[in-house]
């Protein structure tokens, strides 16, 4: 899917489960990475996450943000690869509080990719997932995204060629409609893992961002000197 499919999916699925998760999603990676460059992405050694780490990185950069700009953590870069492809397993060795690992698993994930995560959370760092519920790796994850429990069986089904934000009762002369090729292929994606990636690299840059994460400091302040829940 390319940039300008997910961007119109996304606006389409404004108001729903799925649209909602992706974007809360999207929204706790910022928050609770307050080290500069404190964002490592990492997935199994056959399926490493490349796709999801580009889009972040050209989304993030893209709003200026430059804090947070993801790492791909590979298991075996080879010597001669450029500085960004070359992170090996060593930065998982050095994370800690303030870090978030992002585990992108489309399959069940081995033994050995979840013995680094169960260490990495042990040093404090904030695990997110985007998987097939899988429940180990959700037993080690702070917050996961698993797509298939997000979409019903019937979403997608009423939707028709009209622009996108047009209010139904407004005439359509065909020229601003969306093709019915673009929402046949929007259909097919909605319960897709690529599809989620996307949703959640649209909405890491998101302005509101910052909103959020004044409200969760000043949720936290409460409860520190109320000594409950707020």
């Amino acid at each position: 899917m390319d940039l300008t499919k997910a961007s119109l999916l996304r606006e389409m699925l404004t108001g729903t489960e799925l649209g909602s998760r992706t974007t809360e999603f999207a929204h706790s990676l910022r928050r609770f990475t307050t080290r500069t460059g404190g964002l490592m992405l990492f997935g199994p050694p056959e399926d490493e996450p490349w796709h999801l780490t580009a889009h972040l990185d050209d989304e993030l950069h893209g709003a200026g943000i430059e804090d947070i700009r993801p790492a791909l953590v590979r298991w075996a870069p080879p010597p001669d690869a450029p500085p960004h492809l070359s992170i090996g397993l060593d930065r998982l060795r050095e994370a800690g509080r303030g870090e978030s690992l992002l585990v992108v698993a489309e399959n069940a994930p081995a033994d050995t990719l979840l013995e680094r995560i169960d260490d990495v959370r042990r040093r404090g760092t904030t695990i997110f997932s985007i998987d097939n519920g899988n429940k180990d790796l959700a037993s080690l994850s702070h917050e996961s995204l698993v797509p298939e429990l997000l979409v019903p069986n019937s979403f997608g089904a009423g939707w028709v060629s009209h622009p996108v934000g047009q209010d139904h009762d407004e005439p359509d002369d065909g020229r601003h409609a969306v093709p019915e090729e673009t929402l046949t292929a929007l259909r097919d994606a909605v319960a897709g893992f690529e599809m989620t990636q996307h949703l959640v690299s649209l909405a890491v840059a998101d302005d509101d961002v910052l909103q959020s994460r004044w409200r969760l400091r000043l949720r936290n302040f409460i409860e520190r000197i109320s000594g409950e829940p707020a």
